[in-house]
């Protein structure tokens, strides 16, 4: 029996778990020194959205400074600003929705491919950026910010039964398109689209992934804290 544990956990077989299972991990991150990476976007007024959504306002509605004994903050923005996961309700009117999305496709091994300087990515570049076959969950790390998906790559994924999509830059489709033609094959062949990662101070290569959206019911999309697990040894 672990030394330190209160009577009420060491009783407790789920407790006793839970507390077993989080000092494994924390043993983990100190013996094998695993590196935790945020690849999310901050979130602010000045963050860099998708033309025509509506731009985050972060208010304070009880302050120290209006007389108040606590704070409390309004923040108002779309489920789209930052880094976001869309659902198929997206584009879909029948799609499913952020109370739909799988959330084990969401954590696990993950691998990070680099698309040098292309403007658009074709199955093509997909079939040479030595992707593991077996690899379920792929995030793309864009050199031109604007770079954007052709309907060929989003065909490449969905055949090779991808669980999790993960992209560099504002959105997979060009940002004047207005039928969103890669929206639409990831998202109705069961992809999980999570757009706007900051990827740029990650190496290619293989690492862990936890990419937890909020849990809203009825959205098409919502924000997610996205964070990279890489052994730094």
């Amino acid at each position: 029996m672990p030394r330190n544990l209160p009577d009420e956990v060491a009783c407790s077989p789920s407790l006793f778990a839970y507390v077993i299972i989080g000092r494994l991990f924390d043993s983990c991150l100190r013996w094998f020194n695993l590196k935790v990476i945020d690849i999310s976007i901050p979130l602010s007024p000045s963050t860099l959205l998708f033309p025509g959504d509506p731009t985050v306002e972060i208010e304070s509605v009880s302050s120290f400074e209006q007389g108040n004994a606590y704070r409390i903050t309004r923040i108002t923005m779309s489920a789209h600003a930052g880094t976001h996961i869309d659902t198929p309700s997206h584009i879909f009117p029948d799609g499913g929705q952020t109370e739909d999305i799988r959330l084990e496709n969401l954590v696990g091994p993950v691998f990070v491919v680099g698309l040098d300087g292309k403007q658009s990515l074709a199955a093509s570049e997909c079939s040479r950026a030595n992707i593991p076959f077996d690899a379920t969950r792929v995030l793309i790390k864009n050199e031109t910010k604007d770079a954007w998906m052709d309907q060929t790559a989003a065909r490449w994924f969905s055949e090779r039964g991808i669980k999790l999509l993960g992209w560099e830059g504002l959105s997979v489709d060009p940002l004047d398109s207005e039928d969103l033609p890669a929206h639409r094959t990831l998202l109705e062949n069961g992809i999980h689209l999570v757009e706007n990662l900051g990827l740029s101070q990650v190496d290619p290569g293989p690492y862990f992934i936890a990419c937890l959206p909020l849990k809203l019911i009825g959205s098409d999309a919502s924000p997610v804290r996205a964070v990279l697990i890489e052994d730094s040894v």
